[in-house]
């Protein structure tokens, strides 16, 4: 393996470099301006590696060893074989002992190490006994070709580029712009799926011909070729589940607490974000037992809860954190999220953000900012069990859309409509009635059977350009806002057939974790918390448990009313009562409705008068303009409002700073 000393090592980063197909040598400086566009991601330092036509790039976050020790990117001993790794392998040190059984001699103690050392045993099989979080490139200098993979999921980004003579690859897209031989240029149709949808494309980004590589894909780059392909499945690998819920119950919380605990390997202290939702507060209530009984290489100091509060708002979720806070004795950093103090970041934002999803996430953008204040590096997440433990309304609606009749179906027509109702119990949807669920859902009673798209409010209608109310056309002219677009490919056509074989509830959760809602939440908190050099673990996402719980019957998922059913059972006794039954959800986001009429309005106006703003190409600027000036001058900012006019404001910050406005 490397020529490192035997310390312990691991980093997560961020990644850059290319291979020159022509031939040409690469040259270091380049590489070295290519990947220290990523500082941010790694500010303990930088590597670089440049010989023949291939160079890596690789800038440091230090989580295992803060000396210079195990620097990427890292050779084996023959030199052979380089690596630059962005991620982590929770079970690198079972990997460790089985390849030690196999003849494998180490001289470190990084999961790096074990990469390499798993590549030269298993070849490109070797991802399939990883458990954990990557995007990583091996140069294979014999043969000269350049393997790169992402994790199942895509927890970790990895962007492409493939041009006359050259692959490229980076952790972010921003980084393209430090290619010597690369002028970005806008790639017109995604923006515009963007401002029509939020949401990103399957592979697409804002700049044309840079594209993403999925979750669970490889890719293999010869002089001759640019070969990817699919290697995770998740309906490939589900297990069996036992048959009774208190089996059930009981393994899911054996796998939950194993799933943090491998995610506490670190030498330094972890943290939590704790929002007070079932999701995080469930992760919290996991450390004291597990710190109790830490093993090899499991921080000890793990008990720091981060906690955005949301003063005069009805988004604070204060008191159920500090419930939890309570209950676990967590060392507590909870801070204010004020209104001036978001004008002061939005900018930064902005950029750090490139154009992910359509919400104004400056909050979490924030809490990891105060994460490093406090020299934290490390936190503990809980994404992912919304999508796959139905934590939306969306799965229910669309079961009630296709599996038909109240008459014929009645109890678990009942049962998921009052699950839809406790969902939202104090937003708009959930005020709605039984009755009214029912009847907007089930074919007997309904005379519509499109209520997800009933929600929207007109000026999503006017987003996409349809037809809308006539109230709405009168409150901002007849103009559509942007044009319409196409349909856009989310997901390939392999996991849409597996998610309609799945059936309507489960098949819509499988989406929603392998192609829509999950893939832009990732996107949105990796470029949050990495603007600040922190990293993210999110237990949730261990393919164990994402397995086992696809595996489960669709009442273990959800019943008698609530979501996340065998989360609550799993948690019962660890979880504070009040956290444990509570039915209503919130979600990440921001009181963009209060923000809008107060402090950040007339930043936010300033924006959309701006040359750039009005004048741009992909949007009806003065159309917007009209309707943000009548309600920034009344003050009559509505959330649906604000979100709609955000995808705009952010897409003009972003254009500005990129040179595309």
């Amino acid at each position: 393996m490397s020529t490192l000393t035997s310390e312990q090592c691991a980093f997560m980063c961020g990644i850059a470099g290319f291979f020159n197909l022509d031939g040409r040598p690469a040259d270091g400086r380049e590489v070295q301006e290519f990947v220290d566009s990523l500082t941010h991601r790694g500010p303990d330092g930088s590597g670089v590696y440049a010989s023949g036509p291939i160079g890596l790039g690789h800038r440091r976050l230090s989580i295992l060893d803060l000396s210079e020790l195990g620097r990427q990117p890292m050779a084996d001993r023959d030199r052979r074989y380089h690596i630059t790794f962005n991620g982590e392998i929770f079970n690198f040190l079972e990997l460790r002992r089985e390849l030690e059984q196999d003849g494998t001699t180490f001289e470190t103690d990084s999961d790096t190490e074990v990469i390499l050392a798993a590549y030269r045993r298993w070849g490109a099989e070797c991802v399939l006994r990883f458990n954990g979080m990557w995007a990583f490139a091996i140069w294979d200098a014999s043969r000269e070709e350049l393997f790169l993979s992402r994790d199942r999921f895509g927890v970790k980004p990895l962007r492409y580029l493939q041009e006359a003579g050259r692959f490229s690859f980076a952790s972010e897209l921003k980084s393209f712009r430090h290619l010597a031989r690369f002028t970005p240029r806008e790639n017109v149709a995604e923006m515009r799926n963007l401002l029509a949808r939020g949401g990103m494309s399957m592979e697409e980004t804002p700049f044309e011909g840079v594209k993403r590589l999925p979750g669970g894909y490889n890719m293999l780059v010869t002089r001759d070729s640019v070969r990817k392909w699919r290697w995770w499945r998740t309906i490939d690998h589900l297990p069996a589940v036992p048959n009774t819920f208190a089996e059930q119950v009981e393994q899911f919380r054996e796998l939950f607490f194993d799933a943090v605990r491998v995610r506490l390997r670190s030498d330094v202290p972890v943290a939590s974000c704790l929002s007070g939702g079932l999701d995080s507060s469930s992760i919290v209530c996991a450390l004291p037992e597990l710190s109790r009984n830490a093993g090899e290489r499991e921080a000890r100091d793990c008990h720091h809860a981060f906690v955005a509060s949301f003063p005069g708002t009805s988004r604070d979720e204060r008191p159920y954190a500090e419930a939890v806070i309570e209950k676990t004795s967590a060392e507590a950093h909870i801070f204010a999220v004020e209104a001036d103090d978001v004008v002061k970041g939005v900018e930064q934002y902005c950029y750090d953000i490139e154009m992910c999803g359509d919400r104004l996430s400056i909050p979490l953008w924030m809490t990891y900012r105060n994460l490093r204040q406090h020299n934290i590096v490390v936190s503990l997440d809980g994404h992912g069990a919304d999508e796959m433990l139905a934590g939306y309304d969306r799965p229910f609606l669309n079961a009630l859309h296709e599996e038909g009749s109240l008459l014929r179906s009645p109890r678990q027509t009942l049962n998921r409509a009052r699950t839809v109702h406790g969902i939202y119990g104090s937003a708009r949807r959930g005020r709605k009635s039984l009755y009214s669920i029912l009847a907007d859902n089930d074919p007997v009673l309904r005379a519509n059977r499109s209520l997800m798209h009933r929600g929207w409010t007109a000026f999503e209608h006017r987003v996409l350009g349809k037809k809308e109310s006539p109230s709405a056309s009168a409150a901002s002219g007849s103009a559509p806002w942007a044009p319409m677009v196409p349909p856009i490919r989310y997901m390939d056509d392999d996991t849409r057939d597996i998610a309609e074989r799945l059936g309507p509830f489960k098949g819509f959760l499988y989406k929603e974790f392998h192609g829509t809602t999950l893939v832009n939440v990732l996107r949105t908190f990796d470029r949050c918390s990495m603007a600040h050099g922190v990293e993210i673990r999110m237990p949730f996402m261990d393919w164990r448990l994402v397995t086992y719980t696809f595996a489960l019957p669709d009442d273990a998922i959800a019943g008698g009313g609530y979501t996340k059913r065998i989360l609550r059972e799993a948690m019962r006794g660890a979880l504070p009562e009040t956290v444990r039954t509570r039915k209503s959800k919130m979600g990440f986001g921001s009181p963009m409705k209060h923000w809008f009429n107060g402090a950040l309005g007339d930043w936010v106006m300033g924006e959309i008068t701006s040359q750039a703003f009005v004048e741009s190409s992909l949007w009806n600027g003065p159309a917007i303009r009209d309707f943000a000036e009548q309600r920034h001058r009344t003050k009559s900012w509505t959330k649906d409002d604000a979100q709609r006019v955000w995808r705009f404001v952010q897409a003009n910050r972003w254009r500005t700073a990129v040179g595309h406005s």
